[in-house]
């Protein structure tokens, strides 16, 4: 039992420093793989914006069907069932407008970063730990001020 006061025996200082040392390296591993996690789930969010078509729709008290997203829309007659769908990435100029396309430019360079990064995470097996999280680090936030 330890009473406040009393003399302690302490660990020598070369057993502290292995101590902190394994929890800073099993620390810093966890902390490795948790953003590698939230990396990849964050690409997928980046490019299921990206690609999807249908960001906003039609519903019960649309005057018109139809549909768009970020670089695509349809629009219906009202009559029929039938969509005329507009837009392409690939042909820029389809882009409705030019806050669509300044979007689309964003969330594209965002997209491509952020899969960048993903491909940076193999530098771990070249590289220093640190090297790769500064390098994965910037490339994040980048992406991240694209959006």
């Amino acid at each position: 039992m330890m009473v406040p006061g009393a003399p302690t025996t302490m660990l020598p200082a070369s057993e502290a420093v292995k101590i902190y040392q394994t929890n800073y390296v099993r620390n810093s591993r966890a902390i490795g793989v948790l953003w590698a996690i939230f990396t990849i789930l964050f690409a997928i969010v980046n490019v299921v914006c990206f690609i999807q078509p249908y960001w906003i729709g039609d519903g019960m008290d649309t005057p018109q069907a139809g549909y768009f997203g970020l670089f695509h829309y349809c629009i219906g007659n009202g009559l029929s069932r039938d969509l005329t769908c507009q837009g392409s990435f690939m042909e820029f100029s389809t882009i409705p407008s030019g806050a669509f396309k300044a979007a689309s430019v964003f969330i594209g360079m965002s997209m491509a970063l952020v899969i960048g990064c993903i491909g940076c995470f193999t530098l771990f097996f070249f590289c220093s730990t640190g090297t790769v999280y500064k390098i994965c680090g910037w490339m994040q936030l980048a992406a991240e001020m694209k959006k």
